[in-house]
């Protein structure tokens, strides 16, 4: 039986699923049920009165709209707030909601596809957020589910490796995306980099100001004006530009007859693709390539929460100079972690090197370790652990390990956090 390989889209708005099938070797949409054909998910979640039950989606609004239950929606936003809700007098975090959403979302793959092993998740956020992601652990440690099986994405990297999935010729110059929900419009270009080797290839995002709400296009002259804005904004965005492709993804892009001259324009020459959950397939893309040792991309990905500098120390080993490398440019923020043991070689400084993609300019950040306790040359072993608490910020530690039983680790330990 195949295991699961899942992309999960989770937004303010809707939430989608999507599975890699190892067949086919394509990623595929799911509803809430077979009767569904819409793979978007209201984030939305209702209590039923005077019952333990809870449900999402459709029926979290049916439960809510017939009196029978209290409705918590905006969950993403609650979370980053931090914020409750109280229903029947019992206040409930907004961990503890995501906690109840996220245990029913991964429900629909198993009971779709009859099959409760997880071999690999990948979460997709509009952006990684440290409490959601925690939230996200707890949920499917609570599950069973080994932490090294689950992954976190923003939408940028979903993005990313969906194109690049896809066949080279719809992404060989520039590929951009437009994404229109009720959290606004979104802007992501591709571009692949020439001339580097390993080839980068780069997604820039852009939080459009035009945005406007989906309400507007319940009304024909609503329709006119959002496709007026974004007929601009493409003109302004595409010009002069050897675009490839365009995709256009969100709820508002779910019926695109409303947008007849913007549709003229990006489809002069390009390729255009339309449709909901690309992030959430994008998601299972990745899914897939967690599950070898070895990536089937061999490229350097550049976006949001992927680091842009490669971390390095010079060390001895063996006799000879070597670069030893704590975190390569490409590698996803959250999960770029590194331990090393080192011993200190008449220094009391570590040095580590920052060199970013495309630049031969290194940044050198130092920690003094005047701290540790004095001893002869080479008889302090220290160990650095290196993790990440953005794309741009690293945390590093550093513990006296000392030299054995002749001189006992003291089991200092010195934390600097650095902008790269």
């Amino acid at each position: 039986m195949q295991e699961l390989l899942l992309g999960i889209d989770i937004c303010d708005d809707y939430s989608q699923i999507s599975y890699f099938d190892a067949q086919t070797l394509s990623a595929e949409n799911l509803g809430l049920t077979e009767e569904e054909s819409s793979c978007m998910v209201p984030t939305v979640i209702c209590k039923e009165k005077g019952t333990d039950s809870w449900f999402i989606g459709e029926e979290a609004y049916r439960c809510a709209l017939y009196g029978k239950g209290t409705m918590v929606d905006k969950l993403v936003k609650l979370a980053g707030k931090k914020g409750t809700a109280t229903i029947e007098g019992v206040k409930y975090t907004a961990d503890d909601l995501l906690r109840i959403f996220v245990r029913q979302m991964l429900a629909i793959p198993v009971s779709r596809l009859g099959t409760d092993c997880f071999s690999s998740l990948v979460f997709v956020f509009q952006d990684k957020n440290s409490g959601m992601m925690d939230t996200i652990i707890r949920v499917t440690d609570e599950l069973g589910i080994p932490r090294e099986r689950v992954h976190m994405a923003n939408h940028a990297e979903a993005y990313l490796f969906y194109v690049i999935s896809q066949k080279k010729e719809l992404w060989i110059n520039q590929s951009c995306l437009f994404d229109l929900s009720e959290s606004g419009l979104h802007y992501y270009e591709l571009n692949v980099i020439r001339g580097r080797r390993p080839q980068v290839v780069e997604v820039q995002h852009e939080e459009l100001e035009e945005g406007f709400s989906l309400e507007i296009l319940e009304t024909s002259a609503g329709k006119k004006l959002g496709d007026t804005i974004l007929s601009s904004c493409a003109e302004r965005l595409l010009q002069k530009k050897v675009m490839t492709s365009v995709f256009l993804t969100g709820k508002g892009f779910e019926d695109c007859q409303w947008a007849a001259g913007f549709l003229r324009f990006v489809c002069t020459k390009r390729r255009v693709f339309s449709g909901t959950g690309l992030f959430a397939r994008g998601g299972a893309y990745m899914a897939y390539d967690f599950t070898h040792e070895e990536t089937s991309y061999p490229y350097v990905c550049l976006c949001e929460g992927r680091l842009r500098s490669t971390i390095s120390m010079q060390v001895y080993h063996e006799g000879r100079e070597r670069q030893m490398i704590l975190a390569s440019a490409g590698s996803d923020w959250y999960e770029a972690k590194a331990a090393a043991s080192v011993i200190l070689d008449h220094t009391n400084v570590l040095e580590f090197l920052v060199t970013p993609v495309g630049s031969g300019r290194q940044t050198r950040l130092q920690i003094q370790l005047d701290e540790f306790p004095a001893r002869p040359n080479k008889t302090t072993k220290v160990e650095i652990i290196a993790a990440f608490l953005s794309d741009s910020k690293i945390s590093i530690r550093v513990i006296d390990r000392g030299f054995g039983e002749f001189f006992p680790s003291s089991g200092q330990v010195i934390r600097q956090d650095f902008q790269i």
